[in-house]
């Protein structure tokens, strides 16, 4: 089985760094760039299975590069570290498949990775990790 291909869109060096590794181990080939307009060059030159995206990047909102729902659209796992509820409700309506408050544990980010992979929507479910509820609460898309 191949690993699934993960773009990882954060601008802090050590976060980024630390996810890179982390999901390295765990089989997981990962891509990163630290702005939308990186992220953007890479999508038009590489299939990725998800992206983790910061909602607060340099350049652009990240939420500007989840794509209308499509057979072809990249998920996108939203992650900010800034007042969650500025952002819950945009996130849930671009249709983002997950939404995490920063801090988040790196087991956790996994497993939801994991359910995004197989094709889960887990929103709501994942906006608060003490309360993370994974498949079989995640609907399909």
């Amino acid at each position: 089985m191949q690993p699934k291909q993960l773009l990882v869109v954060e601008d802090n060096d050590i976060l980024r760094k630390t996810l890179e590794r982390y999901l390295a181990r765990q089989g997981v080939k990962v891509t990163t760039t630290r702005t939308v307009a990186g992220a953007r060059d890479l999508l038009t030159s590489h299939r990725f299975d998800a992206m983790l995206v910061d909602i607060n990047l340099p350049d652009d909102c990240g939420l500007d590069l989840v794509a209308p729902s499509s057979e072809s659209a990249v998920p996108v796992v939203a992650m900010t570290a800034e007042d969650p509820t500025r952002y819950r409700q945009r996130a849930s309506d671009t249709g983002v498949a997950a939404f995490l408050e920063k801090p988040f544990a790196l087991m956790a980010l996994y497993r939801i990775l994991k359910c995004v992979f197989a094709g889960h929507r887990c929103l709501p479910y994942c906006t608060q990790l003490p309360h993370l509820k994974i498949t079989p609460t995640c609907t399909q898309p």
